[in-house]
């Protein structure tokens, strides 16, 4: 098999792989009233503020989608936007204290889905595959970039 053929059938299998991700993440932050999707968004906020076009981009997703994430966990008290002392046209997303707890409650529940799906390989595996996946995208977004 060439290497073009090896590489459309890692695409499709990760494509296959995200979804099964997104519905795994969805379990895992049901009983938080949560989705993946917004999960991950409060976890882009986590470690400090940015602004929704910082989310979008740490995300690999569109403003419009980050911005409906960042409206949604607004109104539910998760997070909440405050004015950029160095760029008064962009606010900056916060994570609230309840956001904080939320990620805290989900952070075993997260840990025990790892633990038990990290299973199916060895660690060098999994680093292995990390590494592939991470070049793979570089040269995605080296791609994008260049127009």
């Amino acid at each position: 098999m060439t290497a073009a053929r090896s590489l459309v059938e890692l695409v499709d299998e990760v494509f296959r792989l995200a979804d099964a991700f997104t519905r795994a993440g969805d379990r895992i932050v049901a009983e938080d009233g949560l989705t993946a999707s917004r999960w991950l968004t409060l976890g882009a906020v986590a470690h400090g503020p940015l602004s929704v076009a910082g989310i979008a981009r740490r995300r690999g997703m569109r403003r419009q989608s980050a911005n409906e994430s960042v409206a949604q966990l607004e109104a539910a008290g998760l997070v909440v936007r405050a004015p950029d002392p160095t760029d008064a046209r962009a606010p900056l997303v916060h994570l609230t204290d309840e956001g904080r707890r939320a990620l805290e409650r989900i952070r075993p529940r997260r840990i025990a889905w790892a633990e038990r799906t990290s299973e199916v390989a060895t660690a060098d595996e999994l680093e292995a595959a990390v590494d592939l996946l991470r070049r793979v995208r570089e040269v995605l977004t080296d791609a994008e970039d260049a127009g």
